[in-house]
C-alpha cells in the first residue's frame, strides 16, 4: 500500500468519526439539564362567572366594580371540570324556553305568621259538681236543662230523705232537752252537736233555724245553689236516687274560658308557651280577644293530625261560649342569620330533598339538601348549601328529570361494556 492510500484512508475515517459525533449530538438529548432548561407550566386560566358584593353576596355584577363604600366586588370563578360530574348542559335558548328561574341562597332573619282554627272549651278549673250529701229522691227541679245560668243561692231542687228527716228529729229532741234545763252544759252541748251534725249533712243555716224556730222537722228539703254558674250538664231527673257519689249538676264559670288552638306537625318547631296569640270570630270582626300559649299537649290526635295548646282567655261579658270556632294567629319570635331559600326550589323524592344548582357555563345539577323550619315562603337549608349558591325555583323538576335519565343512561352504558 502506497503513502497516498493511506492518507485517504486516514482522511475518510477522521470525516467519518466526525460525521458521527454530529449526528450523536444532533439525535440524543444532554444526559443532564440545568434548571435553567425546565419551562414552568402556567396554571390553566379559571373562568370568571360573575362578580359579587363582599357585604351582600347575593348582588351581582357581570364586570369588575365597587360597592357604595369602595370595595372591590369579589370575583366567582366557574368550578374545575371535575364539578360537571352528574351535571346537566340547557342551551340558553331551551332554558328561555323551559322560563327556568334562579335566585341565590341568602341569610336573612327568618320569621312568619301562623294562622289556624280554635275552640272555645270550658275551664275546667272553674267547673264544680253539686252533690248532696244525704241519700234521697227528687220530688221537684228547678233548673231543666244544661246553658241556664244560676246565681248563689239559687233553687236548685227539692228532695225526698227519710236520713234527714230522722236527723232533724234527733235535733229537735237535743233542743227540748236543752230547753228544759237551760243551765245544763251537757243539754246545751247535745243541741250544738245536733246542729253541727245537720250543716255536715248539707242543711243550710236557714233551715236549721227554721227547726228551731218552729220545731218542726220535714222529710222534703231544699237544695240551693253554693256558688254561680251556668248549668253544663244535669245528672238526675224529678224522681231518681241521689247521693254524695252522684252529682245532681255540674255548674262552670263561663268568665273566663279556655281556648284550645290546634296545631299542625310542621308548625310545632316554632311554638312554645308563653307565645302570645291573637283570637278573632270570623263572623264577629269587631271581637277580638288575646292571651298566652299556657300549655301544649304533649300527644298527637290521632283524628285530626292536630296538637293541641290551650290558650286562658277573659271573658267577662259571656260572649265567649263552649264549641265555639275562633281563628288564632301567632307571630313567633323570628330567627336571624338563618339560610334560605324559596320554598318551591326544594324537589321531595320520597327518600330525599335535592335542589337544582347553578354552577355555571349553563350547567345544573342536584343537590340534596336538609330543610329545616318553614315559613309561607321560604325554608331554612341545615346542610347541602352556601350562602351565594343559586337554585333554580322554575323548571327544577324537568331538569332533576333530564338529570335522573342521563345517570340512568350513563350506568346502561357502563353496564353493556365487557
Amino acid at each position: 500500500m502506497n503513502r497516498k492510500a493511506l492518507f485517504l484512508l486516514a482522511l475518510s475515517l477522521a470525516v467519518g468519526a466526525l460525521a458521527g459525533a454530529g449526528v450523536t449530538r444532533w439525535i440524543l438529548p444532554p444526559k443532564e439539564l440545568g434548571p435553567k432548561t425546565l419551562t414552568r407550566q402556567n396554571p390553566p386560566e379559571r373562568h370568571v362567572l360573575y362578580w359579587r358584593n363582599p357585604m351582600n353576596p347575593s348582588l351581582h355584577s357581570d364586570h369588575p366594580m365597587k360597592d357604595n363604600m369602595g370595595m372591590d366586588y369579589i370575583p366567582v370563578y366557574a368550578k374545575p371540570a371535575e364539578s360537571l360530574k352528574n351535571a346537566i348542559s340547557v342551551d340558553p335558548r331551551i332554558r328561555q324556553t323551559l322560563g327556568i328561574k334562579v335566585v341565590p341562597a341568602v341569610n336573612r332573619t327568618f320569621s312568619r305568621t301562623i294562622r289556624t282554627a280554635a275552640t272555645v272549651a270550658i275551664d275546667r278549673r272553674r267547673s264544680r259538681s253539686v252533690t248532696t250529701r244525704f241519700q234521697g229522691w227528687i220530688r221537684s227541679l228547678s233548673v231543666l236543662a244544661p246553658g241556664d245560668t244560676i246565681r248563689k243561692g239559687d233553687l236548685l231542687a227539692r228532695v225526698y230523705s227519710p236520713t234527714l228527716a230522722s236527723s232533724e228529729k234527733d235535733a229537735l229532741i237535743a233542743l227540748d232537752a236543752a230547753r228544759s234545763d237551760p243551765g245544763s252544759k251537757d243539754n246545751r252541748a247535745l243541741w250544738e252537736a245536733s246542729r253541727e251534725r245537720l250543716r255536715l249533712l248539707g242543711v243550710p243555716d236557714p233551715e236549721i233555724d227554721r227547726l228551731e224556730k218552729t220545731g218542726q222537722a220535714r222529710s222534703v228539703l231544699p237544695v240551693y245553689a253554693p256558688y254561680s254558674g251556668i248549668v253544663i250538664s244535669i245528672g238526675a231527673r224529678v224522681g231518681d236516687e241521689v247521693s254524695p257519689g252522684k252529682p245532681l249538676m255540674v255548674l262552670t264559670d263561663l268568665s273566663r274560658v279556655w281556648v284550645d288552638v290546634a296545631f299542625y306537625s310542621n308548625q310545632m318547631a316554632w311554638v312554645k308557651p308563653g307565645d302570645p296569640v291573637t283570637l278573632r270570630l270570623p263572623d264577629t270582626p269587631g271581637r277580638v280577644y288575646r292571651g298566652h300559649l299556657h300549655f301544649v299537649d304533649p300527644s298527637l290526635n290521632r283524628k285530626s293530625r292536630t296538637i293541641r295548646a290551650r290558650v286562658p282567655v277573659a271573658n267577662p261579658d259571656g260572649f265567649l261560649k263552649p264549641g265555639m270556632y275562633l281563628e288564632a294567629t301567632m307571630h313567633p319570635d323570628p330567627r336571624p342569620d338563618v339560610l334560605v331559600v324559596p320554598r318551591e326550589a326544594l324537589i321531595r323524592t320520597g327518600t330525599k330533598t335535592v335542589v337544582i344548582t347553578e354552577i355555571g357555563h349553563g350547567y345544573f345539577r342536584p343537590v340534596g339538601v336538609t330543610p329545616g323550619v318553614r315559613s309561607d315562603h321560604w325554608v331554612a337549608i341545615l346542610s347541602g348549601l352556601h350562602e351565594g349558591d343559586r337554585v333554580v325555583v322554575s323548571g327544577q323538576f324537568l331538569l332533576d328529570a333530564e338529570s335522573q335519565f342521563e345517570n340512568v343512561s350513563a350506568r346502561m352504558e357502563k353496564g353493556s361494556r365487557p
